[in-house]
């Protein structure tokens, strides 16, 4: 069938319905510019993906009224986090406090999309940019739907679909990086209270061995993270946790399905021990990668979100994302009011390429940090006595000089 002729001009289209994609709408939205959102799944996805938001992004959200009458929902200073492997202590009453906004990315979503129909923003579901060409004044999105085809005249159109971005794709950026060296297998499951005790910050098996909520518990095979579901959805079973084992990739591939047995066998692997598991669902098995856009613009066209950078720990991926997005509104509103020139544009390569390098970077790190192996255990040590110590230049320095540091001064 061929594509009908071009609808009536819109400022900004945007591909994906994501965090990102409707961030960026809700953004354009309460500056008074219109936006069309293409989404190619018809409902948003029920399986969970991120736990809720960490850094400057929470702020964000609270700043704009989008948690304001939200049941259970608030930001808070974080008195304690991790950087890989490593707790922080961190002083909550800091300006600089690291904020933390639990919340499953499911109702997150479901928040961004519901304030922005509010505001006018078209969502199509159902809907997938399969061509599109930059002429210079202006951007023909060609669309298909169920429908049939046809083909958008934007201003400007915004890559907000995910780390196989379509967008990226079909402008021939390059998206460098690295792909992980470890299997990591994920999953809701039941963990019986009868089975295990459980305090505040951990929970004990019945064989004695202790395991950290929240945090990376690491051993000779692997590592092992549980935490209750209830801390993110106060309606879920308190018995609810999501699972996650790392181990050795070796010769197995990632699957987006995986049996209960092959989680409770990686979680004997790692642990040299059962854990009493059962019920399990979302079960899935991934391989992390890193990886960061050459451009983020090209013309009229731009990359945001997973579509711009992939990270391989530390909560930054929705963070540096939204960021992004929150960053390219405020650009595309003043271009388009005509208060700036369509050259700084260019801008938003320059600073979110830079802050996607910096979190691509501090991501690795924390990878490096929670790696299994005897180099990483002994960079933990040392880095985390370094951490808890005083002065950690001295302590550092205590080390290479080889005197023990109570040793008294001769």
């Amino acid at each position: 069938m061929a594509a009908e002729r071009p609808q009536a001009g819109v400022p900004v289209v945007i591909a994906g319905a994501g965090p990102v994609g409707l961030m960026l709408a809700c953004e354009l939205a309460a500056a008074g510019i219109a936006t069309t959102v293409l989404e190619r799944a018809l409902e948003p996805s029920a399986m969970p993906k991120g736990n809720g938001l960490v850094g400057e992004i929470a702020g964000v959200l609270s700043r704009r009224g989008l948690l304001r009458g939200q049941k259970g929902l608030h930001a808070f200073p974080a008195p304690r986090y991790s950087f890989g492997a490593l707790p922080l202590r961190l002083n909550p009453l800091r300006p600089n406090a690291l904020r933390i906004l639990p919340m499953p990315q499911r109702r997150l979503e479901g928040l961004l999309e519901a304030r922005a129909r509010a505001t006018g923003v078209d969502i199509r579901r159902g809907h997938a940019a399969t061509a599109f060409k930059d002429d210079g004044g202006r951007v023909l999105v060609e669309v298909a739907s169920a429908a049939g085809r046809y083909t958008l005249d934007a201003g400007f159109l915004a890559g907000c679909d995910g780390a196989h971005s379509f967008v990226r794709h079909h402008l021939g950026i390059d998206f460098p990086g690295t792909t992980g060296s470890q299997l990591v297998r994920i999953g809701h499951v039941t963990i019986p209270a009868g089975a295990i005790h459980r305090t505040r910050n951990a929970i004990e098996l019945p064989g004695g061995a202790r395991l950290a909520l929240f945090q990376a518990n690491h051993t000779a095979a692997g590592s092992l993270t549980v935490a209750p579901v209830s801390v993110l959805d106060r309606g879920a079973p308190k018995e609810l946790y999501i699972v996650a084992t790392q181990e050795p990739l070796g010769t197995q591939e990632p699957a987006a399905q995986i049996s209960l047995e092959e989680m409770e066998a990686s979680i004997r692997r790692v642990l040299g021990a059962r854990l009493p598991v059962s019920g399990g669902q979302w079960l899935r098995s991934t391989v992390a990668n890193s990886r960061l856009a050459a451009r983020y613009r090209i013309g009229r066209v731009f990359l945001a979100g997973d579509a711009a950078h992939v990270f391989s720990a530390g909560g930054s991926s929705l963070n540096t994302g939204m960021l992004d997005a929150v960053d390219l509104a405020s650009r595309l509103a003043a271009v388009l009011d005509g208060s700036e020139p369509l050259e700084t544009l260019e801008d938003y390569h320059t600073v979110r390429h830079a802050a996607g390098e910096l979190a691509l970077r501090q991501t690795r790190a924390q990878s490096a940090l929670s790696a299994p192996g005897p180099e990483a255990e002994a960079l933990r040590q040392v880095l985390g006595a370094a951490f808890r110590s005083r002065n950690p230049h001295r302590y550092l320095a205590t080390l290479l000089i080889g005197k023990p540091a109570r040793e008294r001064r001769a």
